[in-house]
């Protein structure tokens, strides 16, 4: 991909609100309206797979401004980004620059999407598992690929995150998500990450 040229597809369903079976519209944090071109924003996540029976249900889902995001990582402690930023540049480099270059020629995003971005474990085999990716109006952005963060990845990165920080994606998640999250630990098992 040239740098500097944005690439963009059309959002694909797999990024559609599961709740409203559409595109997210509004910033969950503030508001806004999204999908007019020119309006930066990121749509997350998380799934539970139930193996035995081929079914998967969305533990959250959000779509957040990019004004939004940066505020929130601006509550991360200087530790907890330095220590994700370290992990998320010792992956790349270990993968090499080519395992997140897309060509866009031959693209599919069920094949991209199909295994764990930081330790390829396939989605299939993951109890729990994340799925990002940023937008830009109507279209996912693809300069910057979308990826599945496994459960592996996810345990490994809570690791690297100070209380503050834990502290502020449990509020996040609280005000915003939903359930309190000792009763989403409850529900759906160990605690996630928001990125």
């Amino acid at each position: 991909m040239n740098q500097g040229k944005e690439y963009k597809i059309d959002i694909p369903e797999r990024f559609y609100s599961d709740a409203e079976g559409k595109p997210f519209e509004f910033c969950q944090v503030c508001g806004k309206y999204l999908l007019d071109e020119g309006t930066s924003y990121v749509v997350e996540k998380a799934l539970k797979n139930y193996q035995s029976h081929d079914f998967y249900s969305t533990i959250f889902e959000y779509a957040i401004c990019l004004d939004c995001h940066t505020t929130i990582q601006k509550g991360m402690s200087a530790e907890s980004f330095q220590n994700l930023q370290k992990y998320y540049t010792a992956i790349v480099a270990e993968k090499g620059r080519q395992a997140i270059v897309i060509n866009m020629n031959d693209f599919k995003l069920d094949n991209w999407l199909s295994k764990c971005f930081f330790t390829g474990d396939p989605i299939d085999e993951m109890e729990e598992y994340q799925v990002v990716a940023q937008f830009n109006g109507s279209k996912m952005v693809m300069n910057m690929p979308p990826m599945i963060i496994g459960e592996s990845a996810i345990e490994e990165m809570s690791h690297l995150l100070s209380d503050k920080t834990i502290d502020e994606m449990n509020g996040f998640k609280q005000q915003f998500l939903g359930p309190d999250p000792e009763l989403e630990e409850f529900i759906f098992g160990k605690k996630l990450i928001l990125l």
